[in-house]
Formats: C-alpha cells, sequence, structure tokens
C-alpha cells in the first residue's frame, strides 16, 4: 500500500484529511489501553503504578509504553505492515503510539533489528516504518545501525517463552553507544523476551535508561 492511499483512511476506506491516514470518526472509535502496568502494560485493577508480577520481578527496562492490545483494528494494519508491504500502516501506527508517549523523552529511538536475510526477503523492516511515523510527531533521532541481529534465529510465533529465550540468547550486538536514555521500539510484545535480551545489551554498553515502546501487547503474563 502505498501512495495510492494519500487523503483516504487506511481503515475505512473513505476520504480524510490529507496526508491524516486515518479519519475522525475511525480514530475516535480506536480501543485503548486502560490504566496498564507501566513495566509491562499489562491492565491493571489498582490505582498502582506495576502489576504485581513487576512488583515481585522488576523489569530490566525503566518504562514501557504499549498502544493498544493486539486486537482489531491493530492487528490487521499490523499483519499488512509485515506480511503485505502496507508499510503507510506503520506510518499510522507511529504516530499513533507517539501521541501517547509522555516526557521525559529519550534521545533516541532504536528499532529492534530483523536479521539481513529476513529483512532482504522482506525488502524493509517494519520496526523502522513505525519509527518513521513516530518522528512524525517527535522530533526524535532514529538510530537503525547501532543494533544488529548477528544470527538468524526461527520465529518466535509459535515458540514457548522458555524456547524465545534460549532462542534470542546472545542474538544480537551492540556497537558503542554515545546515549544515556533510548527507547526500543518493536512491533508487539508477546513474552518480552526480545526486549530483555536488548534492555540487558544496553545496560551493558552503559546506557542507563531504556524504554521499551510496541504497537501492541498480547496478554500473555
Amino acid at each position: 500500500m502505498g501512495a495510492l492511499w494519500w487523503g483516504q483512511c487506511l481503515l475505512c476506506r473513505h476520504d480524510c484529511q490529507q496526508q491524516a491516514l486515518i479519519c475522525q470518526q475511525c480514530r475516535d472509535e480506536l480501543p485503548q489501553l486502560s490504566h496498564p502496568c507501566t513495566q509491562c502494560a499489562f491492565p491493571l485493577t489498582l490505582d498502582d503504578a506495576h502489576c504485581g508480577r513487576c512488583q515481585r520481578y522488576p523489569q530490566p527496562w525503566q518504562r514501557m509504553r504499549v498502544l493498544a492490545d493486539f486486537e482489531p483494528p491493530f492487528s490487521g494494519l499490523i499483519h499488512g505492515l509485515k506480511y503485505h508491504h502496507q508499510t503507510l500502516n506503520g506510518r499510522l501506527l507511529g504516530q499513533l503510539l507517539a501521541q501517547q508517549v509522555s516526557p521525559p523523552y529519550p534521545e533516541v529511538i532504536l528499532p529492534v533489528p530483523l536479521h539481513w536475510w529476513r529483512q532482504l526477503r522482506r525488502g524493509y523492516n517494519q520496526a523502522f516504518e513505525i519509527a518513521l511515523g513516530v518522528q512524525n510527531v517527535l522530533p526524535i533521532l532514529i538510530d537503525n545501525h547501532s543494533l544488529k541481529r548477528r544470527r538468524h534465529t526461527a520465529t518466535q510465533t509459535q515458540l514457548t517463552r522458555i524456547q524465545r529465550q534460549k532462542n534470542l540468547h546472545q542474538a544480537f550486538t551492540a556497537r558503542s553507544l554515545p546515549y544515556r536514555h533510548v527507547a526500543l521500539l518493536d512491533d508487539v510484545i508477546t513474552t518480552g523476551s526480545t526486549m530483555k535480551e536488548l534492555t540487558q545489551l544496553l545496560h551493558q554498553q552503559g546506557v542507563e535508561v531504556v524504554e521499551v515502546w510496541a504497537l501492541c501487547r498480547t496478554l500473555d503474563h
């Protein structure tokens, strides 16, 4: 989906304000997270900042910001972005995510990298496309080169939590990073294994504050 859809809402296909990507009616009807844990984005029932699990077992990152649960229309937009070259979906979703982020802002956004072979086959990294959408709203630097996935790992989709952790062990490398405060950005978080591996790597590189940003969070807790 490319320039053909400029001026049309990506959800209902009706005309919308030029380059808005979504009409006001569809925007108003988007589901929203209600009082999520600031560490894992799991829904809270009490007026706490963290869920009971994160209070007992703190996450390695300092804050998580997620746009929505993995449900329509977000799930469909992400599927189109990842598997049908609908890169404008990434721009829209990134813009929506940016509107949910509050200060203090990070110095840089680090899109979660794909292995070079997977990116070659897909033609792009969906996390980078989302980051471009975020940057349309927030003037934050995107660093698409400092993190590398050094080995081709099995897709995480059908793996258990333990299998995901083993699959990602030492899968990433990072060159020297001059940043103190960064945001890792990905499309969907399930167990958080990818973000944990990367956060630990970033802390080893001297990064002090790591935020995790994602479009959606599944309810695998």
